[in-house]
């Protein structure tokens, strides 16, 4: 027969720390929540989607309703600024004030096709736009393609997303896109860092057999008429000096460019004509 001793002050201490060390194992053991995603469909020329999203490792994708081209570009507004700020700021020439900070959103899909990416948000006040141009060269923003989006804090004590984890890396600087490693197909999650001293894009297409990726950039400059050369795949729009995203794409064998479009801060003439402009092999 078990003995029935009564518990002793030692005991309890005893069975108290055993109790509190199974708690952290048990927490420490504990895999950490899915990375919320947040989808935004775009069409002619409107987003539809949460007014909302939360803050922290979060996921964004873009639905291209098309027929047109969109992509999206993320501003987080500086302190006391408004999206009428934002919409008034867009209608000066001259480079953006500095309290509009350029947010990496998802590049651009081909029409009725997604894309999308896994970045930190912080808490604040963003908009959302549009900035590719129309045949016309009007942007779409000037079309209406610009909403607000609130990012919220966190609730106090609620566990964390973790970022994913890259097959291979890519650095962006002035002006270079440099690949830690060749990339194979399959799915594989890219990991983008802005090395540079300005904002820069990740864009990304799937070359059409015999086409350069400089012929993609002539396509674009002869004002995006017909057919697109390659097959729009995404990446990220601009992003600010010293930030990362993640980009999960799926990759088959053949040539593909990498591009950035973004006016230079020195000269105003887009970064394609400095060079950035890449084209790699994916086996």
């Amino acid at each position: 027969m078990l003995s029935r001793a009564p518990f002793t002050a030692a005991s309890l201490v005893a069975l108290a720390v055993s109790a509190a060390s199974c708690s952290r194992r048990e927490a420490a053991q504990a895999p950490p929540p899915p990375v919320p995603v947040v989808t935004f469909t775009a069409t002619d020329f409107a987003f539809q989607g949460p007014d909302t999203i939360p803050s922290g490792v979060v996921t964004l994708r873009l639905v291209n309703r098309g027929p047109s081209l969109h992509h999206i570009q993320l501003i987080q507004l500086g302190a006391g600024k408004t999206f009428d700020s934002l919409m008034a700021a867009m209608r000066n020439p001259g480079p953006p004030p500095a309290w509009m900070r350029f947010v990496a959103g998802p590049n651009t899909p081909a029409p009725g096709d997604s894309s999308a990416l896994t970045e930190t948000l912080a808490p604040g006040s963003y908009a959302l736009i549009c900035v590719i141009p129309n045949e016309r060269g009007v942007p779409h923003i000037a079309m209406g393609m610009a909403r607000p989006l609130v990012v919220a804090a966190p609730a106090a004590g609620a566990a964390a997303p973790v970022e994913p984890t890259a097959h291979v890396e890519v650095t962006l600087s002035d002006y270079d896109f440099a690949l830690s490693a060749p990339l194979a197909a399959g799915t594989r999650t890219l990991k983008v860092t802005n090395a540079g001293p300005q904002p820069h894009e990740f864009f990304i297409a799937r070359l059409d057999s015999g086409v350069t990726a400089q012929q993609l950039v002539d396509w674009v400059h002869g004002g995006m008429q017909g057919r697109p050369p390659a097959l729009p795949l995404g990446g990220t729009t601009a992003f600010a000096a010293g930030d990362h995203t993640f980009v999960t794409l799926t990759l088959t064998p053949g040539d593909y460019a990498l591009l950035c479009f973004l006016p230079d801060v020195g000269d105003g003439r887009e970064h394609v004509a400095h060079g950035m402009v890449k084209q790699i092999r994916v086996s």
